[in-house]
């Protein structure tokens, strides 16, 4: 085998394992109303978003747990959907607090943000902290507490909760009942197989002839 085959070889190797990362990488986990359990409150469609137990107040607060997923990730991000999110910086302006579990207590991430009679997503980065790619791997827990300055009885509706790794494999849009689809792959990642599968077409015709 010469030198220009053995080049060959190798950059369709390595561009053909970087592109398999690429596309096995990003993962979206997704809870919504098609696996609520008996404690959670994802509604089903919007036409039920002002329905109990769907629409829900400061008296009640709940938790939901996404599907445990094995790995370590680049980038770890939670978006969560509500309705009617008053959301403002005064006191008496509707604050929803989303936490999740960090293995020994409750860890505040913020508050939902929105506006009054809409569906929105908040998003909220948890790559940065040391402890998010274990409790991934262990079902991450997230709870919401409703109004948490008790002022106005504010009422809020959760669509859907997505975890996203990675990147994410899916596009979702906060309105619920409306499934999420797959992520066209990057153009990146793209021409890492397109590199592949070049390298390793260039190493079979040198290797016929």
């Amino acid at each position: 085998m010469n030198t220009q085959l053995i080049k060959s070889s190798v950059v369709g190797a390595i561009a053909l394992i970087a592109s398999s990362f690429a596309f096995a990488a990003p993962v979206t986990d997704i809870k919504d109303f098609t696996n609520n359990t008996s404690t959670e409150y994802f509604v089903d469609n919007d036409a039920n978003k002002y329905d109990s137990p769907y629409y829900r107040d400061l008296n009640q607060d709940w938790t939901w747990t996404h599907t445990a997923i094995a790995g370590t990730f680049s980038s770890i991000k939670l978006n969560i959907s509500a309705f009617d999110v008053d959301y403002g910086t005064n006191f008496w302006d509707e604050h929803d607090e989303i936490s999740v579990w960090d293995g020994s207590g409750w860890f505040s991430l913020g508050e939902l943000a929105g506006a009054s009679d809409i569906w929105a997503f908040t998003d909220f980065d948890l790559t940065a902290y040391s402890w998010a790619a274990a409790q991934v791997n262990a079902g991450l827990q997230v709870h919401i507490n409703i109004d948490k300055n008790n002022t106005y009885s504010w009422l809020v509706t959760l669509g859907k909760s997505t975890l996203s790794l990675d990147g994410g494999s899916q596009e979702c849009v906060p309105t619920p009942g409306v499934p999420c689809t797959s992520k066209v792959p990057e153009p990146s990642s793209l021409l890492l197989l397109g590199l592949g599968l070049l390298g390793l077409s260039l190493t079979r015709r040198k290797a016929a002839k």
